[in-house]
Formats: C-alpha cells, structure tokens, sequence
C-alpha cells in the first residue's frame, strides 16, 4: 500500500532538513518519525527499515509506558491531596 502524497500538502520550517520516505517522499523531522510511518503505511520493507520500525515502535512503547507512570502518579497526588484535605476539614470541625 503506497500512498502518494504530493508536497505541496507539508511545510518544512526554515532551517530544518527533513528525512524523507523512500517510498512516498513525504518530509518527517526524526528518523524515529520516518520509520513509524514507513512501517504503517507501506509494504515491501528492507531489512534496514524493518529494524528501524521495531526500534522505534520499542522507544514508543517504552514513552509511553513513562506516560502512563506519570498519569498514575498524578491521580494518586491528586487524590491524596483531596483526601488529606477532607481528613483535615472533618478534624477540624470535629
């Protein structure tokens, strides 16, 4: 599945050089960026690019598993905030 996107549909800001796809041209700012898609949107991979997906899905899966750490982390701080703050009010009028 090829998809050919012309490039008049990107704008790359000055002073940037994008890494392009192989297959559709399209402009991405990291490497990182270009193998995920290269991965998801087209087929007949080299080995290199292969390797360069399973890379990048791993440091994927790995932010967003710090993500999820701190999205834990802040609903328990919010919810001890809460309820330390309702333990204080109900002992003060106690």
């Amino acid at each position: 599945m090829s998809l050919a996107i012309p490039d008049t549909d990107f704008h790359v800001p000055d002073g940037e050089t994008p890494v392009q796809c192989p297959h559709c041209g399209r402009p991405f700012r990291t490497e990182r960026l270009r193998a995920l898609h290269v991965g998801d949107a087209h087929d007949g991979w080299t080995d290199d690019e292969r390797e360069a997906y399973e890379s990048a899905m791993e440091a994927e899966r790995e932010d967003l598993f710090v993500y999820h750490l701190k999205v834990v982390a802040s609903l328990v701080a919010v919810y001890a905030f809460f309820f330390f703050t309702y333990l204080a009010v109900s002992m003060a009028q106690a």
